[in-house]
């Protein structure tokens, strides 16, 4: 990478709110407020072809990670939109389950400028990819479009068993649907992706899939964003369903603090 990011940064043309590095394990940086080129270096995947999988989740401060209109959305902050557009600009694949695809209107991915620039200079493929877990594969072809302009391919992982009329108007749209015989195993799923040349890996939930990940020992990266607010209400925390078998043990790479209030954190699996 070569050249000041400063300039291209920017989630939608609007300079993002600074941000100060509270922490760095690595020591590699000191504490106080980073430059774009900084912000880039700390969320930066390693360069070394080994499979990375991060997963990212805002959420409040009395833990729910949905606002009152049941979306992550509504709890966004602006140093957060950003932070999140950082994370999709550095990973060659975004990893959803189906319910979140539904709930929060997922289509193929899509890029601001800045975004497209620091893939390019990064050597990444234009677009990441948008591969959807779902065992009924029950979703709307939309998802195949990007809301503007150009977007990413999407993959569809479901089980088999399904007519061909099942799975036609996913297909018709553009939508690549890779049937699992015997069900969905997710790290074969996750090996699948880096034979394609997708190591840097994105999990942006749902709870449930996350909570498997976490279970079959999958994730890196824990990214957690905490939002200045609290909500109260019955909102998902970042997992749901059984308890695992055994606690993930996860320790802290680094803290940031934007000037909206938001703390960012990201732990690295022990």
């Amino acid at each position: 990478m070569t050249g000041s990011l400063a300039a291209v940064c920017q989630h939608g043309g609007v300079p993002r709110p600074a941000v100060q590095l509270l922490f760095d394990r690595s020591g590699r940086q000191r504490p106080g407020e980073l430059d774009d080129e900084q912000l880039v270096l700390l969320y930066r995947y390693r360069d070394d072809g080994r499979r990375r999988l991060r997963s990212n989740f805002v959420a409040t401060l009395d833990g729910s990670v949905q606002g009152p209109d049941g979306r992550s959305g509504g709890i966004n902050t602006e140093s957060d939109s950003h932070v999140f557009a950082l994370h999709r600009a550095l990973t060659d694949a975004v990893v959803v389950g189906a319910s979140t695809v539904r709930q929060e209107g997922y289509r193929s991915v899509d890029l601001h400028p800045w975004q497209s620039e620091l893939r390019e200079r990064l050597g990444l493929h234009p677009f990441p990819a948008l591969v959807v877990i779902s065992g009924s594969a029950r979703l709307d072809p939309v998802i195949a479009s990007p809301a503007s302009g150009s977007g990413g391919v999407v993959v569809v992982v479901t089980t088999t068993g399904k007519t061909r009329d099942d799975l036609a108007p996913l297909r018709d749209a553009g939508v690549e649907v890779v049937e699992a015989d015997g069900g969905i195993d997710l790290p074969e799923v996750l090996d699948g992706l880096v034979r394609r040349g997708w190591s840097r890996l994105l999990c942006e939930g749902g709870p449930r899939l996350h909570r498997d990940l976490l279970s079959a020992g999958l994730v890196d990266e824990l990214s957690l964003t905490l939002a200045p607010v609290a909500v109260g209400g019955e909102g998902l925390r970042s997992t749901s369903g059984p308890a695992l078998p055994e606690s993930r043990p996860f320790s802290l790479s680094f803290a940031l603090h934007a000037a909206d209030g938001t703390l960012f954190t990201s732990y690295t699996a022990a």
